[in-house]
């Protein structure tokens, strides 16, 4: 259904192309003259329409500062749309009328090249030297930048790096529990295993280890064993590869089966939400667990009210195995942002708005504001000149970090608001980051392919995996399991992850 909506989008757009295309050719060319001298009047400041979403905890305020800030540093003037929900679909209207916005939020990558190869959205690469900002941008970030690309090498969306450090994951525990045991944070998964035993002998009626999100959240544990949840590149063998049928996975899914068995993880592991699994770690039911790392101060601001040594801190990973390399997954990127309208009649402006988002300039303006009036700098350490408590009540202030306010964000902005259980956690993390997964583009043929095949090896993977870990169907049957999920295709698709990525590396970005 899907497809077939997003076909009628195309199809739709096209035809008003072509309907808007004959109507313009019909003028007399002194009234095109006419239009050519007014444009080029206005062009000193024009009026751009940005056309965009919003999150619902920081509704969109015209008089934030950061858009003076946006409209002075650029010289234009702001026309903005905010969206309703859900943005996609109301997106898919907008490019379907034909009446395109200068410049779109996109969330993600893959809808703007499906728009783009369509015709709908420029291609930045074509304007790049009209973008020194951008170039230097993407010389010193390559990867987040062919991330952005299409599958014939073209970016109709710009790329981004720094907010992404808002979605940055890691181990947690409850100090004060292990201080007031003697207990000590586990470096491998045997280790793990040990430390919920004895935390299980304490506290019976507790599931020491609580996440969320059922086996979905196994993605966040497979890099403790070299492996992957999905499709995933290999560095060090220089081939992609896919997780859950490698004898690595099996090795994890063998602890997690330990783990149901003795009710070290809850019983209804697979179906905890949000809301579950906060009351997990809150009622010292459960004492490890995985998650953002703005969980910290979340968790230790509420639950201090009622018991002041509640404590919850980060903790390195453990390694599947003894001397293997602790390292979490890496969920620290952000895909998304601007595309321009191939038919804007301000293209330049909007290039020359993107391209600033890239500058050093525009980073500090965009994270920070301006000095004197949102922040003060002494000895090079910024600090916020009111007392903001959270990221989110500067958001609510002044509009930084907001959806369509920034490319290249300094995190350090936000960074300065957390405790100092948060900062540490953000000091000590990275050494431990696993590399980040490549996302290539694919051509539609592939995206057919994958539609089809991939969700049919996608829905196989999710009902055998949790078997195995309740029990249901015995960990022997591993090597029939992984001759099921080659049966239905996965090798074509490994293929396909390949010959996409080395597309990808191909693109001379400058």
């Amino acid at each position: 259904m899907n497809k077939l909506i997003s076909y009628f989008v195309i199809l739709l757009f096209v035809f008003t192309m072509l309907v808007a295309c004959s109507s313009n050719s019909s003028g007399d060319a002194n009234s095109s003259a006419d239009k050519t001298a007014d444009s080029g009047a206005a062009e000193d400041r024009p009026t751009i329409k940005l056309y965009t979403n919003e999150h619902p905890s920081w509704p969109t305020n015209e008089d934030w500062i950061v858009w003076d800030i946006i409209e002075d540093e650029v010289n234009m003037d702001l026309e903005l749309t905010i969206a309703a929900e859900p943005y996609g679909e109301s997106l898919n209207l907008v490019i379907a009328s034909g009446d395109l916005p200068d410049i779109m939020r996109m969330t993600n990558y893959g809808t703007p090249n499906e728009y783009g190869a369509d015709g709908a959205l420029v291609n930045l690469l074509d304007h790049i030297d009209k973008m020194p900002n951008l170039q230097a941008w993407m010389e010193q970030f390559p990867d987040e930048a062919r991330r952005a690309l299409s599958h014939d090498g073209k970016m109709y969306v710009s790329p981004n790096t720094g907010i992404g450090e808002t979605n940055r994951m890691l181990w947690m525990y409850r100090q004060d529990v292990f201080e007031e045991h003697g207990l000590k944070t586990p470096n491998n998964w045997d280790e793990l295993y040990k430390v919920l035993q004895e935390l299980k002998s304490i506290y019976p009626e507790s599931y020491p280890f609580g996440f969320r999100n059922g086996t979905d959240k196994l993605v966040n544990f497979a890099s403790n064993f070299g492996t992957n949840w999905d499709y995933y590149y290999d560095e060090a063998k220089d081939e992609w590869r896919y997780g859950p049928m490698e004898e690595s996975y099996r090795g994890m899914i063998e602890y997690f089966n330990k783990f149901y068995q003795e009710k070290l993880i809850p019983p209804d592991f697979l179906s905890t939400d949000t809301a579950g699994w906060q009351e997990l770690i809150s009622t010292d039911t459960s004492f490890i667990t995985q998650d953002y790392i703005g969980r910290i101060d979340e968790f230790n601001i509420t639950n201090r009210e009622s018991n002041p040594d509640y404590t919850i801190k980060h903790m390195a990973p453990p390694a599947g195995s003894p001397g293997e390399e602790q390292l979490n997954y890496s969920a620290h990127t952000n895909d998304g942002g601007f595309s321009v309208a191939v038919n804007s009649k301000h293209i330049d402006k909007a290039i020359e708005f993107i391209d600033w988002t890239f500058s050093e300039d525009g980073r500090g303006k965009l994270s920070w504001g301006i000095e004197g009036e949102t922040y003060t700098e002494e000895n090079g350490e910024k600090k916020w000149m009111k007392d903001y408590t959270s990221p989110a009540e500067l958001r609510i202030d002044t509009g930084l970090s907001t959806y369509s306010t920034y490319s290249w964000f300094d995190y350090d902005a936000h960074m300065i608001l957390f405790s100092d259980d948060v900062k540490q956690a953000y000091e000590e993390s990275p050494q431990y980051d696993a590399p980040i997964v490549p996302v290539p583009s694919f051509t539609p043929e592939e995206q057919e392919i994958m539609a089809i095949k991939g969700e049919a090896i996608k829905k196989h993977r999710d009902q055998e995996i949790a078997k195995f870990i309740i029990g249901k169907r015995d960990l022997g049957e591993w090597d029939a399991y992984v001759k099921e999920i080659e049966d239905l295709g996965v090798q074509e698709l490994i293929e396909i992850y390949e010959g996409a990525y080395k597309r990808m590396q191909e693109v001379e970005l400058n």
